[in-house]
């Protein structure tokens, strides 16, 4: 028992450290640890981003590379251990599910997994990610940010609204947040909220059957050297396989172990009998079984469906051209000679992830997932909505969390040569461009601006207000500070620099 107290200990502490990297994820970025460290220790959206934007070199994953040399070594501890998601559906099967009865657990699929697996890769191959769908750490990421963070804003604004005197009484000024909310946030839910109502099917059902980054990692620990052992004492009770979270130990004979799906969670040392497993380094002890639950035939179907998918997505069947609002974050450039030029829009879309990170680190809740603006295969990438938030001159936090080079690194300083939208004036809308008794020298733009872009003309003895098109970068917050409502005089579209 004491390898299992151990176990959850980690857990816990993984889960904690998850959850502080996170809130971490903020302008300015002060941590000793990246905020997007479980990520990048993620081989599998390593993978998918080295196979769709082949234009990175290696060095960029070397913390999954670690985990990938750290499987190899011990096994699936990644999965029992470290893995967060693995964490909150032990949690919700045990607050849950915990009276469910043994004998009601749904038949493991093993198999489906691998085919995920190859339909990710294969599509990954023509430079269409579907890992950000299903790989567990951008989807943890993603709800986290998008949908607990914003209830956890709402929790701090309401107790500091609500008990703000008792809060003085203990001489605690808390301040109130900005509020935030994001697009598709319930989609975000509905898929966290999904993966723990399988847990009703079986314990851990998700990473059995479903997780394509537990079948890559399954692949690889089975050559690991930390293995189950039964040894003579057993009576053959099966309390290990009913113990067993993960359906790693055959029923018909429990004295053996299936090691790809084995994560160490040391339930089945909790037998009754007087140790008949202990877990021990060894290259294969008896009883050890690496073959794999594979379908060959659904997997393969699986890898043809994903090349399919990702040969029809990279040529562009179907697809429209550029929304116009499809702003993206300031971190998309690539450098050339020294100069911050944009990205093009497909290396973008290879190398993101969708974890939604950026947009938690946005200062000013500006970066939302797209919708239809990027298409079919563009939902949840990072878009800046001018309405909801503007680029904040100083900030430079989406460049520094993204774990993938979606999003470069950049200064403040660069941001002038930084160009990720235009801005233009409706003069049917904008006060300072009406006539007569209707003319208001509005200014609340040209105040606004932090790159002065805003310009005055003189046309019939009044000042209309114009965008200096070589100046203005697109930040946006003109858009959100016009005075004109419910759409403004002065908005923000993606520009032909961008594109």
């Amino acid at each position: 028992m004491v390898w299992v107290w151990l176990r959850r200990a980690v857990q816990i502490a993984c889960l904690a450290l998850f959850i502080l990297l996170l809130t971490r994820a903020t302008y300015p970025v002060r941590s000793s640890l990246p905020p997007q460290l479980f990520l990048q220790l993620d081989p599998l959206s390593a993978a998918t981003a080295a196979l769709s934007g082949n234009r990175l070199p290696v060095v960029i994953f070397y913390a999954a590379l670690g985990t990938l040399a750290v499987t190899l070594l011990l096994g699936r501890v990644f999965c029992g251990f470290i893995c967060p998601l693995g964490t909150c559906l032990d949690l919700g099967d045990r607050l849950l599910w915990s009276k469910r009865k043994p004998g009601r657990a749904a038949a493991a699929q093993p198999g489906l997994k691998f085919g995920l697996l190859a339909a990710v890769l294969g599509s990954a191959l023509f430079g269409i990610q579907l890992g950000w769908f299903l790989d567990p750490i951008p989807l943890l990421t993603r709800a986290a940010a998008l949908v607990l963070y914003p209830l956890v804003v709402m929790a701090q604004n309401l107790v500091v609204i609500h008990g703000r005197d008792s809060l003085r009484a203990l001489q605690l000024y808390p301040e109130v947040w900005d509020p935030r909310h994001f697009q598709l946030s319930l989609v975000a839910a509905a898929c966290l909220v999904g993966l723990l109502l399988l847990g009703s099917l079986s314990r851990r059902y998700w990473c059995r059957n479903l997780c394509p980054l537990g079948a890559l990692l399954g692949l690889i620990g089975r050559f690991g050297l930390i293995k189950r052992a039964v040894n003579e004492s057993c009576v053959g009770c099966r309390l290990c396989v009913r113990d067993c979270k993960m359906g790693a130990i055959p029923a018909e004979d429990p004295t053996t172990t299936k090691l790809a799906e084995c994560i160490l969670c040391f339930g089945c040392i909790s037998c009754k009998q007087a140790g008949p497993t202990t877990f021990c380094l060894a290259w294969r002890p008896a009883g050890a079984r690496r073959e794999v639950d594979i379908a060959r035939r659904r997997t393969f179907q699986a890898l043809g469906g994903g090349v399919v998918y990702g040969l029809a997505a990279s040529t562009m069947l179907g697809r429209r051209e550029h929304h116009q609002k499809l702003i993206r974050p300031p971190g998309a450039i690539l450098r050339k000679r020294g100069r911050p030029d944009p990205m093009p829009e497909n290396q973008f879309r290879e190398l993101c992830v969708r974890c939604g990170e950026c947009m938690k680190a946005c200062v000013t809740g500006g970066l939302q997932p797209a919708v239809a603006e990027a298409d079919w295969d563009g939902v949840f990438t990072p878009v800046l909505k001018p309405k909801i938030g503007w680029c904040e001159r100083a900030c430079t936090a989406c460049g520094e969390v993204c774990p993938t080079s979606a999003l470069r690194p950049f200064t403040a300083e660069e941001k002038t040569d930084i160009k990720i939208g235009l801005a233009t004036i409706d003069a049917n809308k904008c006060l300072a461009w009406q006539k007569g008794k209707y003319y208001k020298l509005c200014l609340v733009c040209d105040e606004q601006c932090s790159y002065d872009a805003v310009k005055w003309i003189e046309e019939g003895g009044v000042k209309r207000p114009v965008v200096d098109a070589d100046v203005c970068t697109g930040c946006g917050i003109c858009e959100a500070k016009c005075p004109v409502q419910p759409e403004a005089a002065i908005v923000v579209n993606r520009s032909e620099m961008t594109q």
